[in-house]
């Protein structure tokens, strides 16, 4: 498959049968030996040929962060312009390329999304130029950063100066960003996150990577994998196209997107160096339905066993003690694993949509028990004449175990052996709130024909609701009420984007009854040029 944009409007995107491509200089071979044996040697070479490197492009992706990007993605994907899954962020150009240039070539689109269409197109034309350097700078302030973080990419620290440049040709893509930090909470004042070196093979690209990932339909929180923690080193692959099975037992999936991700945590942890393991297979049966299953594990580090039979059980499910006679000694890892759903329909002409996500910290059965959950309802509309467009959603997230019945709290996100537990660099790589939290929230996002957005987002929860003293809880020790408000509204200058937050939130300590009410802010300044 090859990608490229050649201008408004238009992109070459050029798929083709990876066996055609492979075998072709086998073909006079094939006329000098017996029909038969012709036959079976096809067949030897097309399996073997699945696994070549073939394919042509190695896209850049779409990382999450970009809240008003994706609110432009998910329109298109609700009136059937994008037909792939896009839940699994980041998201692959490739795709996205390849389904807007099928509604091109037919014609049929919505004129009330031409808006939405031309500011998707736009980007994709800045990120898909290959064999053409573009950079990027970026320089953030903050007052008092936010701690639980949405899906909208806000700065982490007070200060941040960062530069980066992506590049990519017919095979590979180079995306390298390296920021500077003032007073990090973590220590590291120099960072490359959001960084990736990728090669395409077939239809998949395989990639050292530190970029953010957001695994499911949630706007505010994620149960599982969240852009609350920083990005995870990982060795990465991930399907390109999101084209259906041509099976006809398997064609009733949809398209469908595979990511797999082998990571590496940092040292200052209970159990030194434990990696990070994930997968997620999500696809959209019909048009109206993506589906995502989605686990996740720690496992190995210093004094554990880190072998294939280890990474075997893990894979396996067996993981627990008792399990195919496995011990405290050789238990695998701490897994997670659920899934979750978006079902859309349009009532009146107006996208409305339900989603969920199940998300069991244990196994019984064979199956994820003791489960987390998240639920939450979302509008969206545009404007008459489809210039500008809204989306308005609301969330519930229970983050203790057994959440809807029982809340056994002090389990979810900790475990017995890995004991600082699911988080990375002192942030949870799940739920912002972490573990035993029950919190709701409203947000709305507006984005004007000329890409301005504007954001808000209200919060109302209990935070670390055990009681007691718990410093495992990276966001408080203590229970906590909270209540806050997060305003946000950028614009586009040139080749740069301008933003502007400001929030109030309002904490009182359950235990002594007294109320805190805190001031934050931030300006942030991004380039992107070529």
């Amino acid at each position: 498959m090859l990608v490229a944009a050649t201008g408004p409007g238009h992109y070459h995107v050029r798929t083709f049968p990876v066996s055609d491509v492979c075998l072709n200089p086998f073909k006079e071979k094939f006329r000098a030996i017996s029909y038969s044996a012709a036959r079976q040697l096809r067949r030897l070479l097309a399996m073997f040929c699945v696994l070549l490197p073939i394919t042509v492009h190695a896209g850049p992706t779409i990382a999450p962060g970009d809240l008003a990007l994706r609110h432009d993605i998910q329109v298109l994907a609700d009136y059937g312009i994008i037909k792939g899954p896009v839940s699994t962020w980041p998201l692959n150009w490739a795709a996205i390329a390849a389904d807007i240039e099928g509604v091109r070539n037919r014609g049929s689109m919505p004129s009330s999304v031409e808006s939405t269409l031309y500011r998707v197109e736009r980007r994709l034309r800045q990120s898909t130029q290959t064999n053409k350097p573009l950079f990027s700078a970026g320089l953030s302030a903050a007052e008092d950063p936010v701690r639980i973080r949405s899906f909208q990419n806000t700065p982490r620290e007070k200060a941040e100066l960062s530069a980066g440049l992506l590049w990519s040709d017919s095979r590979f893509v180079v995306d390298l960003n390296v920021q500077g930090v003032d007073s990090p909470v973590d220590g590291d004042d120099v960072r490359a996150d959001g960084s990736l070196l990728g090669v395409n093979l077939g239809n998949f690209t395989v990639a050292a990577s530190t970029m953010e990932r957001w695994w499911g339909p949630s706007w505010d929180g994620n149960l599982i994998l969240s852009n609350n923690a920083r990005p995870i080193p990982s060795l990465t692959i991930n399907r390109d196209l999101t084209q259906a099975f041509e099976n006809r037992f398997l064609k009733w999936i949809g398209p469908w997107d595979l990511s797999v991700i082998f990571g590496q945590l940092e040292s200052e942890r209970f159990v030194p160096d434990a990696r990070f393991f994930g997968m997620r297979f999500n696809f959209r049966p019909v048009p109206s339905l993506e589906i995502g299953l989605s686990r996740t594990a720690q496992w190995c580090g210093e004094g554990r066993p880190c072998d294939f039979d280890t990474f075997t059980d893990l894979f396996l499910g067996r993981d627990n003690v008792g399990d195919a006679g496995i011990t405290p000694e050789n238990e695998p890892g701490n897994q997670l694993a659920g899934f979750d759903f978006r079902w859309s329909s349009r009532v009146f002409g107006t996208p409305m949509a339900l989603y969920g996500q199940l998300i069991g910290e244990d196994e019984a059965g064979g199956f994820p028990s003791r489960s987390l959950g998240l639920g939450g309802a979302e509008i969206s509309g545009l404007s008459a004449n489809g210039k500008w467009s809204y989306r308005w959603y609301a969330e519930l997230a229970g983050t203790s175990c057994d959440f809807i019945k029982d809340d056994i709290f002090d389990c979810a996100y900790n475990h017995g052996i890995y004991q600082t537990g699911y988080r990375y660099k002192g942030r949870p790589i799940g739920h912002g709130a972490d573990n035993d939290a029950k919190i709701g929230s409203f947000g709305v996002v507006v984005v004007g024909e000329y890409d301005n957005q504007f954001r808000a987002l209200i919060r109302v929860g209990k935070l670390n609701r055990a009681g007691g003293f718990d410093l495992r809880n990276t966001l408080t020790p203590i229970p906590l009420d909270l209540i806050s408000l997060d305003l946000g509204y950028s614009w586009v200058m040139g080749k740069s984007r301008i933003e502007l937050g400001a929030g109030l939130e309002d904490l009182e300590f359950v235990a002594a009854g007294s109320t805190t009410t805190d001031f934050r802010g931030y300006v942030q300044w991004r380039y992107n040029g070529q």
